[in-house]
């Protein structure tokens, strides 16, 4: 009797490995492309004339033109093939704990890895392709920094084991942080880094208190506010149900994700500038952008674990939680106001988002005649 050999046989040592690839859970990406993207061009525009060159002749020594943002997914793209890379997008840091510490940190991770790629990138004698690797490595990096729960989780790895809801549809917790806030906007990524960089243009402070520091420093700051991610009015998100994430909860997280993209900006210009142009006096070069957005302070939603740590608390012995949350879709100017009303508004005060589009005003100056909102938070 004639035996029948399975035609596809050389396929069963690799059934384990495909599986994996097939059916494994896709890894968890800071930020997700679009948060990268900005963050890369928003550090573009801040380079010195010198890193600027250093960077075309890195990345595009063929005269083609590439850009940062064209690069700031390659660490994520080449995780299944070089899955060693994996532990370099996070530090694990409980959200109980004060600091970053190295002497407990894993032997590898993102404080290490982007500290030795920022110092092969500054080595001019490096060679050419090491350099081009660590500039990519390095523009990825400082983005995943800079998201809360890449440095900070509560034993549920970043977030990624705690299951919550947004409007109704299901999400890891740190999903939410990574994409699904950025997503539910449909912003494009022209329109979010214009509107980021007209407020950092708009606070001729920003880049001043913002561009310096060290990679450890900036880890400690970031995870210093991973502690609110697990705040739901001012509690502790319950764990193993699936809790419905509510409109305070994701209006403030948004602002809080744009605060970190504008800061993972800057610090991505002031790394490169340095390691690449290390004779120039200036640290980021302002964007040349018109000052008009959103202006209210992205750091609202963090004070509520401030104030956890702190022991203070609010009446009911609650603690108190941000009065206003900004409106899903920004109006154009710095000002907005109804046709029917007395009063303006902060562009930024959740009121905004009751106007009816037929009424909505807005600009880059008060409107004569109206008084400010006493509830915008400039009045307080």
């Amino acid at each position: 009797m004639a035996s029948h050999r399975n035609p596809f046989h050389f396929l069963s040592a690799w059934a384990p490995i495909l599986a994996w690839l097939f059916w494994a859970p896709p890894p968890a990406c800071a930020w997700g492309a679009q948060g990268h993207q900005v963050i890369a061009a928003i550090a573009e525009d801040m380079l010195t004339p010198g890193a600027k060159a250093a960077v075309k002749k890195i990345l595009g020594p063929g005269g083609g033109a590439v850009s940062l943002a064209s690069v700031s997914t390659w660490a994520d793209d080449i995780r299944m093939l070089r899955p060693e890379t994996r532990p370099w997008h996070y530090a694990t840091i409980q959200i109980a704990e004060t600091r970053y510490d190295p002497a407990h940190a894993d032997s590898v991770d993102v404080v290490k890895a982007l500290t030795r790629e920022l110092a092969i990138l500054g080595d001019p004698a490096s060679e050419r392709y090491a350099r081009e690797e660590a500039l990519k490595w390095v523009v990825h990096l400082v983005g995943d920094l800079h998201q809360p729960l890449h440095v900070g989780e509560d034993h549920d790895k970043g977030g990624n084991l705690d299951q919550v809801k947004v409007n109704r549809r299901s999400y890891n917790l740190h999903a939410v942080w990574d994409f699904v806030l950025l997503e539910r906007l449909h912003l494009s990524t022209d329109s979010l880094r214009g509107m980021l960089e007209r407020e950092i243009a708009a606070d001729p402070g920003f880049i001043e208190r913002n561009a310096s520091g060290t990679v450890a420093q900036w880890t400690d700051g970031t995870h210093a506010k991973s502690a609110a991610c697990y705040l739901l009015r001012g509690r502790p998100i319950p764990k193993g149900i699936k809790v419905q994430l509510d409109k305070d909860y994701v209006n403030a997280a948004t602002a809080a994700i744009f605060g970190q993209i504008k800061l993972a900006g800057v610090r991505l210009a002031f790394s490169l500038n340095r390691a690449l142009d290390p004779d120039a006096k200036i640290r980021a070069v302002p964007p040349a952008r018109p000052p008009q957005g959103w202006h209210e302070d992205r750091d609202d939603f963090f004070r509520q674990a401030d104030s956890i740590r702190d022991g203070a608390e609010g009446p009911g012995g609650k603690v108190s939680e941000p009065r206003h949350s900004r409106a899903s879709r920004p109006p154009e100017g710095r000002y907005a106001w109804s046709a029917n009303s007395q009063v303006y508004h902060l562009s930024g005060c959740a009121d905004v988002g009751r106007i009816k589009k037929k009424n909505l005003r807005s600009g880059d100056h008060p409107p004569p005649g109206l008084r400010l909102h006493a509830g915008c938070p400039i009045a307080r």
